[in-house]
């Protein structure tokens, strides 16, 4: 385990690991990156990362915010000092829920018949210090719960036409979500979908994102 400077990437997984998520960050990130996949192997190795964090990412997961299990709570309170101490944070898709059910917003399922979304659609974003101006760009979302509360303290920072708060920022913390996978790429379908990428390049504007939030982390002083 890196004992310097580092980016947590962790895993809320509870049957596959995300490998290939974790792969794409790991070959983007300036800095060392660390794994960690608590619902399945513990807290261990998160203790032994705690210190000299600069950033955080939380990827998908089949669980749900809303089971409330222990890891989840655990996990809750392992990383809300890290973050309420400025330490960059990204949340995506679970992570982009989980964030925000942590901090006091709420989560349910888009449709009563629990429809899934799955496949690229375009989302807008709000112009914010960490991208820039507005813009719009194809992420690939692969979902059937929502944020459908604000939390304190944050604001909605991206909209589509399927999901009105389609990812969050705060407003005085380095914490931004999205409800898309801007980690996904090619094998991402593949082996989580079980289906080919029409258009790679698709999956360029997500891609795009994560390096802009990643060279904010290489930045970033604990």
């Amino acid at each position: 385990m890196p004992k310097g400077p580092h980016v947590l990437i962790i895993d809320p997984g509870i049957k596959n690991p995300e490998l290939e998520s974790f792969n794409l960050l790991a070959r983007i990130s300036k800095l060392p990156v660390t794994y960690h996949l608590p619902a399945i192997y513990g807290f261990n190795s998160l203790e032994s990362a705690r210190d000299s964090v600069k950033g955080i990412i939380i990827l998908g997961s089949l669980s749900s915010v809303n089971e409330m299990l222990p890891w989840q709570i655990r996990l809750g309170e392992f990383l809300k000092p890290l973050i309420e101490s400025k330490t960059p944070t990204l949340g995506l898709c679970f992570g982009h829920q989980f964030i925000a059910h942590l901090f006091g917003g709420t989560v349910s399922y888009v449709t009563p018949e629990k429809k899934k979304f799955l496949g690229f659609r375009e989302v807008q974003l709000k112009s914010n210090p960490l991208w820039g101006n507005d813009c719009t760009g194809p992420l690939y979302v692969s979902h059937n719960e929502q944020v459908v509360t604000v939390p304190s303290g944050f604001e909605v920072s991206a909209s589509s036409k399927d999901i009105v708060i389609d990812g969050l920022s705060h407003t005085a913390l380095p914490i931004w979500t999205f409800q898309p996978h801007p980690e996904a790429g090619p094998k991402f379908l593949e082996l989580r979908e079980k289906r080919l990428a029409s258009d790679p390049s698709q999956f360029n504007f997500g891609h795009g994102l994560l390096e802009k939030f990643l060279a904010l982390c290489a930045q970033h002083r604990p």
